[in-house]
């Protein structure tokens, strides 16, 4: 068996997968807002239809957990595209008491310009990154999302009962990555 990575000794923020996953997300949403500034949507926004298209009838609970939103800023994004047109809220075909958001045809074509957005920003942020290497990291982050999910899905007192030597590593060994222009990633 493998000696664990991370140590309470040796974890800091720039050697942590958790806090660089986060942290790239939340500059690459930031990047994102400022492109789609003179969109009629937002970059928020657009996620959200772009998930509409992906799964078109779903709950706002179920949105909200794909989305990673909490289900007040939520309502809010879908008030915003519903009076915009772009999706609507119905009444489920399989359960009539629930509420569910669908995408309007309006809404496709919004998901449809943003895409032109999406696709020219995630190249100019890959350019500096040869195929192979794009390909490398897409392929660990859909494992660590995978694994991600499996964690998740596991019952809170089987996580809990994880082997406690994680913590008590010892190992100290430092990041080698370090960003290709020089500056910070």
């Amino acid at each position: 068996m493998r000696q664990p990575y991370y140590s309470i000794e040796s974890l800091e923020a720039n050697s942590s997968v958790g806090y660089l996953v986060k942290r790239c997300g939340v500059l690459m949403t930031q990047v994102a807002e400022e492109r789609f500034a003179s969109l009629p949507v937002s970059f928020t926004e657009w996620m959200v239809l772009m998930h509409l298209t992906r799964q078109e009838h779903i709950s706002a609970t179920q949105l909200s957990e794909h989305i990673g939103h909490d289900m007040g800023a939520l309502t809010r994004v879908v008030d915003a595209l519903e009076r915009a047109g772009l999706a609507r809220r119905e009444r489920s075909a399989r359960d009539r008491r629930a509420v569910e958001i669908a995408i309007t045809p309006a809404g496709r074509r919004a998901v449809h310009k943003g895409k032109a957005v999406v696709v020219e920003l995630l190249n100019r942020l890959i350019e500096p990154f040869t195929d192979q290497e794009i390909d490398t990291l897409l392929a660990l982050l859909t494992r660590l999302h995978g694994h991600l999910e499996e964690a998740l899905a596991q019952p809170a007192a089987q996580a809990a009962s994880a082997p406690a030597a994680a913590g008590r590593a010892r190992r100290s060994r430092k990041p080698t990555c370090k960003p290709a222009h020089g500056g910070e990633a």
